[in-house]
């Protein structure tokens, strides 16, 4: 080896790049969101539904019924992160600054997989009804479609099919949960999945040219609709055994709360040597409505 070699340096780059990772919230705009929450608690007070009884005979005495009211409850959930920087950081990293702002950019990106997470595991999960809230609710079977459903012939596990997307669209319109007026008024039909399903749909071969370039559209990031569905890719659906739920709703019928919003706080540690602290919070919640606007549907993967 040369002499000069035993001095060749080591270029470090100025620039402090990103680990990959979802940047922001996928959900939020798919759901009712409530701002400007406040209390250990909200109560989502909603009115059932009416039906008429026939009279059958002349003036008679006239028969009161109590309004069908019910209540969905909302609790909070509070999260927090604090990053500390020495005050002899700067110098010891010498030509790189020190990271505060790409460590705002990857909490605000943190908070998003978050609000993601919370609004998932809610809407899979137990819901609270009641007048204090203490009475839960969890995701029925009766709005479940098994891992091996199949429209016709013998059950076989199976991930996202066209059969399963027609099933839980038929589902939602039999409890009147959706049909195409709500779209005229807003309301949406949504399908979160994964990237699994998404390629599963491609390999069937049931589907037709035109379902197929829809489809490879939506897996190339293109398109985002399919069968009347909103499509959102989130890779943070619940996977146990091989077996992916994934969930279909109504938008009216999902509800996601805020608390506090996403907020910084840069300060200096006086405590901690002037360490400099960047500190991120906030707090959310989310809670399905009403059961029937919801459809989980089973994928083996």
């Amino acid at each position: 080896m040369a002499d000069i070699e035993n001095n060749y340096q080591i270029k470090y780059s100025e620039k402090w790049g990103s680990f990959l990772q979802q940047e922001a919230s996928r959900l939020d705009k798919y759901v009712t969101v409530e701002t400007g929450l406040s209390g250990k608690m909200v109560a989502m007070d909603q009115y059932g539904l009416l039906t008429f009884d026939e009279k059958t005979e002349r003036m008679h005495a006239t028969t009161l019924t109590e309004a069908p009211t019910k209540r969905r409850v909302m609790y909070p959930h509070i999260f927090t992160k604090a990053i500390g920087f020495d005050e002899f950081d700067a110098k010891k990293l010498a030509n790189i600054d020190v990271p505060v702002s790409k460590t705002i950019e990857g909490l605000r990106a943190a908070a998003g997989r978050t609000m993601d997470s919370v609004m998932i595991t809610e809407f899979l999960g137990t819901s609270h009804t009641g007048e204090t809230g203490a009475t839960t609710v969890a995701f029925p079977d009766s709005q479940t479609i098994a891992k091996d459903y199949v429209e016709s012939g013998t059950a076989v596990n199976s991930n996202l099919t066209i059969g399963k997307l027609r099933r839980a669209l038929a589902m939602l319109q039999k409890a009147e949960a959706w049909n195409e007026e709500r779209r005229a008024y807003g309301d949406e039909l949504v399908l979160a999945c994964t990237s699994s399903q998404i390629g599963a749909l491609l390999r069937q071969p049931e589907v037709s040219s035109f379902e197929y370039n829809t489809v490879r559209a939506l897996a190339e990031g293109k398109i985002d609709s399919f069968m009347g569905f909103r499509i959102i890719r989130t890779e943070q659906l619940p996977v146990a055994s091989g077996v992916r739920s994934c969930l279909a709703w109504v938008k009216s019928r999902a509800s996601f709360g805020i608390w506090d919003d996403f907020k910084v706080r840069i300060s200096v540690r006086d405590d901690l040597d002037e360490t400099l602290q960047v500190r991120a919070k906030f707090a959310c919640g989310a809670t399905r409505l009403q059961e029937e606007g919801f459809v989980k549907i089973l994928c083996a993967e």
